[in-house]
């Protein structure tokens, strides 16, 4: 079973196209020619490229995908590998700014260019500008209100599952033992023990128990339990156990 060498998206469209040339000529100095990947971002992204080539291989890519109705047609996806450049020094000014994950960032930011790309004029001047500018205001639109959000628990569906848990059994009265039963084996010498054994426990988890064995010998064993707190919390109420037939 062969492994997936990347879990970014990005990363993922790199590994496709960085090997492959453009499927479609451009006009270079030397005339008419077909790039390679690599030759066609250096000439969209270097300071020195030429302007005319620029819009041209924009026009070309732009072009193709909107023509390309496949899914994941190899154009659209040319198209958007010829944004990356562009797409990850924004994801990279995000980050330095929010704690977003990154993976949803990447996507966010392929589904912001494909919604620009269905409304770039390919023969309009400016094609990549007309295609990066939408997709990247929207992914800072998107940053911005990441946030504001934060992950809650599902309230309902915690509460229906609290719920269904079955409540322990409640022990009858004619059951019902005030005590405690300890076993202890020694070890095999003639002196017995070695050490005194003691046994310890915290004052509340006694509390706990023995009001739960309570609950249980007055039939109010289920109440109680749907009634518990998963942690401390802020006092509700008190509870005094008092002699039967004593003062209160």
């Amino acid at each position: 079973m062969g492994l997936i060498p990347y879990y970014r998206v990005f990363d993922v469209l790199e590994q496709r196209f960085r090997p492959a040339d453009l499927p479609f000529p451009v006009t270079t100095a030397d005339g008419p020619a077909r790039l390679s990947g690599l030759a066609a971002r250096r000439a969209l992204y270097g300071r020195s490229a030429d302007q005319r080539l620029r819009e041209e291989i924009w026009s070309e890519a732009v072009s193709a995908a909107q023509h390309d109705t496949a899914a994941d047609g190899p154009d659209r996806l040319l198209a958007l590998w010829l944004a990356l450049p562009a797409m990850r020094r924004t994801l990279y000014r995000i980050a330095t700014r929010w704690p977003i994950d990154r993976r949803e960032l990447e996507s966010e930011s392929l589904l912001a260019l494909l919604a620009a790309l269905a409304d770039v004029d390919p023969q309009a001047q400016e094609a990549g500008r007309a295609l990066l500018r939408p997709a990247i205001n929207r992914v800072w639109t998107f940053a911005q209100g990441s946030m504001w959000e934060r992950p809650v628990a599902d309230a309902a569906t915690l509460a229906a599952a609290y719920l269904a848990v079955e409540a322990p059994a409640e022990s009858q009265v004619s059951d019902w033992d005030d005590g405690w039963e300890l076993c202890v084996s020694p070890p095999a010498r003639p002196d017995g023990l070695s050490a005194t054994v003691r046994f310890s426990v915290a004052p509340e988890r006694l509390d706990s128990f023995q009001l739960g064995e309570l609950a249980g010998h007055l039939g109010l064993g289920e109440i109680v339990y749907r009634a518990r707190r998963p942690s401390e919390g802020s006092p509700i109420g008190t509870l005094s156990l008092h002699p039967a037939g004593g003062r209160r």
